[in-house]
């Protein structure tokens, strides 16, 4: 049903790596649930590297020990989503706690859940992390970035192509922390679909190559295995490294197929 993988690295300038990552499968009556998310750090030394890393560990055990009990209590997705939203909430919280000591830290946020059990599929965003669903014919860009750049395409004053070079490309407007409460998370309810990829990046493994080329090395049925699909991703983080990227480079992808068992 889920044939999934990874590639990260601290690039070719950073002594660390401030981006997380977490792929999650259950088994509830016979169904197979997945959870994934990639969170990029904020923050001087290792802030960033904490902030993610935490985002990533709670949202893990969120699933394994909140989402079951959903589930048992027939809880549909809304309810899902408003407990993760509770949970996002919790972690703000925790962060802006420690930024007090530590000073300025925070993380990106983007997560999917595919419970095919509900029929559905949850992605979770803040920052500019980014999830997208990819196609034999097309790739989809399902998140949307919040970043000062972003915003600018989105109004129309540049192109989606400057904005790929801007040099204010990291400067982002909401995340997870950076002592700000009251943060809003955006929430996308879908359905499963069949042969759909989802893969899910941190910034530094899109800006320097082209969604054409992702699309390319990560289409659906030429990824029909773990070995396969790591390697593909990894050609991308090396593209990207060969390319002088100065970022951490992080993503994780899953093809969902509901008659693969």
């Amino acid at each position: 049903m889920f044939v999934y993988s990874y590639a990260t690295t601290a690039g070719i300038v950073k002594k660390i790596n401030q981006d997380s990552l977490m792929i999650k499968v259950a088994r509830y009556e016979n169904s197979d649930i997945l959870f994934a998310a990639v969170c990029d750090g904020i923050g001087g030394l290792t802030g960033g590297e904490n902030a993610s890393a935490f985002a990533v560990s709670s949202v893990s055990e969120w699933f394994e020990t909140v989402y079951p009990e959903l589930l048992r209590q027939n809880c549909g997705i809304l309810e899902a989503r408003e407990s993760l939203d509770r949970c996002l909430h919790r972690i703000n919280d925790r962060i802006n706690a420690q930024c007090d000591n530590s000073g300025s830290m925070g993380t990106t946020f983007t997560s999917v859940l595919i419970d095919p059990r509900n029929d559905a599929v949850m992605a979770a965003h803040v920052g500019d992390t980014r999830l997208y669903k990819i196609y034999e014919d097309r790739i989809v860009t399902v998140t949307s970035d919040h970043s000062i750049v972003a915003e600018e395409v989105r109004r129309g004053l540049i192109s989606e192509e400057d904005a790929r070079f801007d040099p204010r490309q990291n400067q982002i407007t909401n995340c997870i922390g950076a002592g700000e409460s009251g943060r809003m998370y955006d929430f996308i309810l879908q359905k499963p679909e069949e042969d759909c990829l989802y893969m899910i990046c941190s910034d530094g493994f899109r800006k320097m190559v082209s969604s054409k080329e992702i699309h390319k090395r990560l289409l659906p049925s030429a990824n029909t295995d773990k070995d396969k699909l790591k390697s593909n991703l990894e050609f991308l983080m090396k593209l990207n490294m060969k390319r002088k990227e100065t970022d951490n480079i992080t993503a994780l992808a899953v093809r969902y197929s509901p008659g693969d068992r």
